[in-house]
């Protein structure tokens, strides 16, 4: 009897110590969590702070900052790790959670001591100016001691962005579900950024004639009359880069590297069949056709013919990257007694010029000296360059400037980047969506055409494909008294009405997958669709007298296997936007 009452408190000591114990641990891991989370909120400040020191120019104060913000992150990080919060993964429903803290708190504390020390290095070089063209050279030196910071910055984030990948932030609660989506969002935007400095790192030395003279075509592509990688390429001309320096030579337009009588290149039969011949006769059509490369070796061969230079690339921007440019250059004094600044260089090139003046090749004048005057602003190294590299960088986001390079290597490296301005015909996971718009009036009265776009993934079907909806909102912007804007603006009338808004829209589908609904304005459509390079493409022509608006929506189902996020891409036009927009997968 004693022996049983002995065994029975010693299981009750045992059982007391035991809760006991688990109570210690609990509060223990209560407690790490509550100094994690107060560290994280203490380094989303300091980053807060870092950021506006940058931006203000304060490096030595911004220097002081990170230490604090370094401090808070390996304190988040150094809580969150151990055996407790490795159980703690695999506990149900909070599991997520646990799992989710400790690879924010790991992928922050890493940003904090790489990625950040290497943001802050550029950030006071730029400042320096230090990339800053001196007479036209630009210090390939600087770029290449720089290289391996920038490349290890750049594996650095993509490594946090695959691990961040990896947390599927609607299954949290709250509010780690709004936290780590938004921190997605951040890292990817980073990582895309970090990917393309890196890219322009490793490849600008060699680009910009650190081992031999380039040559590339400089293109401007002109949205008052839409191609689908951007707009008619107008005013041209041909840049030399050697050891660094950067020199503008012929200058000319469309109309001095045509007339052609046959297509200087052979087309494949889908590009045939989707755009015809005079994607290959006549330059101002190289770009209907969305795929940049493409275009890019098409306008090649036909510069090397009509005006025997032979490139190693072709480098295209529109106006409204101009523009943006100004903003960095600040004012640029061009002919007839224009300058030009930033407010108002769109309105000016794509519009008002056509309106006064009157003479074709007195307009093709007056674009030539506008890219010299801008060009010989940018390699003197005039005004902001931190401004200037901003704006491209924005709209390189956009797709408003694209780069097609002749060596192989680099082409590669360039292929699926926001620059490359390539069509996607992978059938991997990715489904890549397309909108793309061709001026069908032969006119600049897509000035005053306005569209927003939108996509999302609507249903996950069985063997991982998607549907998809694509959404087109197109509204003219035309002025009921158009007459005046003459000729050259409203085109001759004879393949639209003036005033009439006339072009071809082109949806394509991914890889392998389908357009299956189409409607106007609420009203369904049949789809008209072929192929090009292996991808669906449903054609509509729209037509919009002044102040019309119309919606055109796309019901689109991905190949099988496509269950990833998606990339939409669509032609840039007069609205501000990002491009290459990321589709969340309905599979996930």
């Amino acid at each position: 009897m004693g022996f049983e009452v002995g065994s029975l408190v010693t299981r009750r000591r045992a059982g007391i110590g035991f809760v006991v114990l688990v109570v210690v641990l609990v509060a223990w891991f209560c407690w790490q969590a509550f100094t994690a989370s107060r560290a994280l909120q203490d380094a989303r400040d300091s980053a807060g702070r870092v950021q506006s020191l940058i931006q203000a120019g304060d490096f030595a104060g911004a220097s002081r900052e990170l230490d604090h913000l370094r401090h808070d992150t390996d304190v988040a990080h150094s809580r969150t790790r151990g055996v407790l919060w490795d159980i703690g993964r695999h506990i149900p429903y909070f599991g997520r959670d646990v799992g989710a803290v400790q690879t924010v708190s790991a992928v922050l504390d890493t940003a904090t001591r790489i990625n950040a020390p290497i943001a802050l290095e550029l950030s006071k070089a730029l400042d320096e100016g230090r990339f800053k063209p001196v007479n036209g050279q630009i210090d390939l030196a600087e770029i290449k001691r720089l290289t391996p910071s920038v490349d290890r910055a750049a594996a650095s984030i993509a490594q946090a962005g695959k691990d961040l990948d990896a947390i599927r932030a609607n299954t949290l609660t709250f509010p780690f579900n709004d936290l780590v989506g938004k921190l997605q969002d951040r890292v990817d935007t980073a990582r895309g950024s970090a990917t393309a400095t890196a890219s322009a790192f490793d490849l600008l030395p060699a680009m910009l004639g650190d081992a031999g003279a380039r040559n590339y075509l400089l293109m401007i592509q002109n949205p008052a009359e839409l191609r689908a990688t951007g707009g008619l390429p107008g005013s041209l001309a041909i840049l030399h880069a050697d050891k660094g320096r950067i020199t503008m030579g012929w200058q000319g337009s469309a109309a001095d590297v045509n007339p052609f009588t046959s297509p200087v290149v052979k087309l494949p039969s889908d590009t045939m069949q989707q755009y015809g011949p005079t994607l290959a006769t006549d330059f101002r059509d190289i770009g209907f056709t969305p795929d940049f490369p493409e275009a890019a070796q098409i306008a090649r061969v036909m510069v090397r013919e009509k005006q025997r230079t032979d490139v190693d690339g072709v480098v295209s921007i529109d106006p409204i990257a101009l523009a943006g440019l100004l903003s960095g250059t600040g004012p640029v004094p061009v002919g007839n007694g224009v300058t030009l600044t930033a407010a108002n260089a769109v309105p000016v090139l794509l519009s008002q010029t056509y309106q006064l003046i009157q003479n074709p090749g007195l307009q093709d004048t007056f674009f030539a000296d506008v890219a010299r005057k801008i060009f010989n602003a940018v390699t003197s190294g005039q005004g902001s360059q931190q401004d200037s590299i901003r704006s491209l960088a924005t709209s390189t986001s956009e797709h408003r400037v694209l780069l097609w390079s002749s060596h192989a290597d680099e082409e590669n490296r360039i292929a699926g980047t926001a620059i490359a301005g390539d069509l996607s015909s992978s059938s991997a996971k990715v489904p890549h969506v397309g909108m793309y718009l061709n001026n069908s009036s032969a006119s600049k009265m897509d000035y005053y055409l306005q569209y927003r776009t939108s996509v999302a993934a609507v249903d996950c079907r069985q063997h991982g494909s998607q549907d998809l909806r694509v959404t087109v909102d197109l509204v003219s912007r035309m002025p009921t008294d158009f007459s005046k804007l003459g000729v050259y603006v409203l085109g001759t009338g004879a393949y639209s009405p003036q005033g009439t808004i006339a072009d071809n829209l082109r949806i394509y589908a991914p890889y392998g997958g389908q357009v299956t609904g189409l409607q106007v304005d609420g009203v369904d459509h049949s789809v008209t669709a072929n192929k090009h390079e292996g991808r669906e493409v449903a054609f509509l022509p729209i037509s919009l007298k002044p102040g019309q608006h119309t919606l055109v929506t796309a019901d689109i189902q991905t190949a099988n296997g496509q269950s990833g996020d998606g990339v939409f891409d669509f032609t840039p036009g007069m609205v501000a936007a990002p491009n290459g927009v990321k589709i969340v997968s309905a599979c996930n």
